[in-house]
């Protein structure tokens, strides 16, 4: 048990540090390619911080788990809007965009629809992969029409930041430390998790979603002290996002669609549906903490549900 912690703690620590070295890292980027923080945070910095989720779910499907693999990226869904935008809302002002947000409701919407009807009807999983591609094309033109419009000011106020070498090797590196350091806490906590005698899917669910969300959670820490609201939307946008496609995609071209229940169904687009209507209802405003608290709120029902199931 003491290796498992030291373990665990080691982890948690490779995540932290590298974490905040590529929230930095992001943000230095974004300037010096005049990409809007939100597109970054929706496509570079979501698959960064989803890599915990790609390699414990796909580690589990090759183990003979699907319940664990399904059950992870549908839990880290629900996480990433119960647990780490809350996060983000009780920290500070966290503004909602008006433009490219807004727009991104309709792409996280679309993706929950797209894999529930991949689920639902046993569609191949190189769909889900040909939309993931098609989102991040577009994520990256709308930053490319956006610096000539609702963030040419931003830009245009903004002393340029020249990137080299060393930025790129940086981010690999930052990606790497946070892959090997989610494997590490996983690890951890699955064999922690061996003596409570829950089903596999239940701790993916919960346990496992918890634990591989930690580098959206800590991204939206450091964004948030670094007054970038934008990059923890983004990052939880686009999180949500490429763990439906993308590593839903991936485990469908190496295993049938698991089968979801109502329960996990309900959940998974009662979340969506609330981060929808919270980025729709506070465009352009702050939005205030009782929203956090109510999700706060919302998370502890969850996990009391799971508790009876």
């Amino acid at each position: 048990m003491e290796y498992l912690i030291l373990k665990f703690g080691l982890g948690v620590g490779m995540l932290l540090l590298a974490t905040h070295a590529f929230v930095k890292l992001v943000i230095k980027i974004s300037r010096g390619l005049k990409l809007s923080p939100l597109i970054i945070g929706t496509t570079v910095v979501a698959v960064g911080t989803s890599l915990p989720e790609l390699v414990v779910s796909g580690t589990s499907l090759i183990k003979g788990d699907a319940g664990l693999a399904w059950g992870n990226i549908i839990g880290s869904n629900i996480v990433n809007v119960l647990l780490v935008l809350p996060v983000g809302i009780m920290l500070g002002k966290l503004r909602i965009g008006t433009t490219k947000t807004q727009r991104n409701i309709w792409v996280l919407l679309g993706a929950t629809a797209a894999f529930a009807a991949v689920q639902a009807w046993g569609w191949p999983g190189w769909i889900l992969l040909v939309l993931a591609a098609v989102v991040t094309i577009k994520e990256y033109l709308w930053g490319v029409d956006g610096r000539g419009h609702e963030d040419a000011k931003r830009f245009n106020h903004q002393a340029a930041k020249k990137l080299g070498v060393g930025d790129g090797i940086g981010l690999l590196v930052a990606l790497a430390v946070i892959a090997v350091g989610g494997m590490m806490t996983v690890g951890a906590v699955e064999g922690i998790s061996l003596v409570s005698g829950y089903s596999t899917t239940i701790l993916g669910l919960t346990l496992t979603a918890a634990v591989t969300s930690l580098p959206e959670l800590l991204t939206t820490i450091f964004a948030q002290e670094e007054h970038q609201a934008k990059v923890t939307i983004g990052n939880i946008v686009g999180s949500n996002v490429y763990n439906l496609l993308l590593i839903g995609g991936i485990l469908m071209l190496f295993s049938s669609p698991m089968a979801l229940g109502t329960w996990e169904t309900v959940w998974l687009g009662l979340t969506t549906g609330i981060f929808a209507l919270i980025l729709h209802r506070f465009s352009g405003k702050s939005v205030p903490r009782w929203v956090g608290v109510a999700l706060f709120g919302l998370l502890g029902v969850y996990l009391a549900m799971l508790g009876w199931k």
